[in-house]
């Protein structure tokens, strides 16, 4: 009896410690992806996008919605790059972002790849 105790209470020791370390490596990620986000916003170059087509995901973050932005940047050398971008946009400002319109983003090249962002996107 002593020993399925032991066991019951090892294994609930190494389930909680498991539960912690991803929580705690899943909120770095999310801290660090925020603070690159704010990086290219503040820093990145400005482009303007076509915006291709708009999707909802499911997801809100403080009653704004998160969308899938399908966009056709044009830098400003010219260069013509297609992205589709991750972002929450407040809700007052949905109006701007529909298919055909033109919008501001900054870009930036991170970890060897570019990466863009929206201005006017909602950062919590």
């Amino acid at each position: 009896m002593n020993m399925i105790m032991a066991i019951l209470i090892i294994c609930s020791l190494l389930t909680a410690s498991l539960t912690i370390a991803f929580m705690v490596k899943g909120m770095r990620a999310r801290k660090k992806a925020y603070l690159q986000r704010k990086a290219i916003l503040a820093g990145g170059a400005s482009a303007q996008a076509v915006i291709n087509s708009i999707r909802q995901t499911n997801v809100q973050i403080d009653n704004q919605p998160e969308v899938m932005l399908d966009l056709t940047v044009t830098k400003q050398d010219g260069e013509v790059i297609h992205t589709v971008v991750k972002t929450v946009i407040p809700i007052v400002n949905i109006p701007a972002f529909q298919k055909g319109n033109i919008v501001e983003v900054k870009h930036m090249t991170i970890d060897n790849e570019q990466r863009f962002e929206v201005v006017g996107s909602y950062m919590p």
